[in-house]
């Protein structure tokens, strides 16, 4: 997998994927969002992209940023 990309913070001017805390086990998906980028201002990233901003890492998963432990 690549180094993560360094990012500025979310710009709610521009289109965002909504960002969520480190998933549980129990974590619901929904599997038609299997294939879904995420977006960071304005900016497409594929599935399994990874993302950092300041200490925060984040991968693209299901359309959504997940925030990696």
């Amino acid at each position: 997998m690549s180094q993560p990309v360094s990012v500025e913070p979310m710009d709610p001017a521009r289109q965002n994927s909504p960002k969520t805390g480190p998933l549980s086990d129990e974590a619901t998906v929904q599997m038609s969002n299997a294939t879904a980028p995420c977006y960071w201002n304005d900016v497409e990233y594929p599935p399994g992209s990874r993302v950092t901003e300041g200490d925060t890492c984040y991968e693209c998963s299901f359309g959504r940023w997940i925030e990696l432990d």
